[in-house]
């Protein structure tokens, strides 16, 4: 599992002194908890940011084909600086089966050991979380006076921290380790949430 991101930005017609202090001012969990109106399970945290400073707003402004190269570049980028905010939702994957982290059958380290090989596909209940949170982020924006929303999701630079990837039960047939982190197949290898708590025999 993963926390994919959405980053949601607004474009405003007046400066904004944004770039100016911390980042990351507010967090808003008003969407965290599961709420099956939505068409989607669990929820997610804005992190509503401040403005960005010159080189983040180059580098924005032309992945999303707001700032051109070459003629008219400096234009643009006087419209963006100091006048975009906006915010990133940080949404949280449920635990999919398709989503694995297995040993790969041809790549090797330079000892011969298998590389472990993630595969991963966003989950329509994620992609689901990801428009709402675009959706509602965006109406924020424009009612706050934003001419313009870009928004990207998933995004690739944040977000991407792996959680999840020792399933538990009491049938080695579909689960790693039981009830108490303890491998079924190896005796002595415990997760690292067995290593919190005691082990019972």
């Amino acid at each position: 599992m993963f926390p994919p991101y959405a980053s949601i930005q607004g474009i405003f017609k007046d400066p904004l002194d944004g770039c100016h202090g911390p980042s990351n001012c507010i967090w808003s969990q008003e969407f965290y908890e599961s709420d099956p109106s939505r068409g989607f399970l669990r929820g997610f945290t804005y992190e509503i940011n401040r403005g960005k400073g010159p080189v983040s707003t180059a580098l924005q402004g032309m992945g999303s084909g707001h700032i051109p190269w070459g003629e008219g570049h400096h234009q643009a980028f006087r419209k963006m600086i100091d006048r975009t905010t906006g915010m990133v939702a940080i949404c949280e994957d449920l635990p999919e089966a398709h989503n694995t982290v297995t040993l790969d059958h041809t790549l090797t380290d330079s000892n011969g050991i298998p590389a472990p090989k993630i595969d991963y596909t966003i989950s329509k209940n994620s992609q689901a979380m990801l428009d709402f949170s675009i959706s509602k982020a965006s109406e924020v924006l424009r009612a706050a006076g934003a001419l313009d929303v870009i928004a990207t999701a998933p995004i690739s630079i944040g977000g991407w921290h792996l959680m999840g990837t020792t399933r538990m039960g009491i049938d080695p047939g579909n689960s790693v380790v039981n009830e108490w982190g303890r491998s079924h197949d190896v005796k002595n290898l415990l997760s690292m949430a067995a290593y919190l708590s005691p082990v019972r025999e």
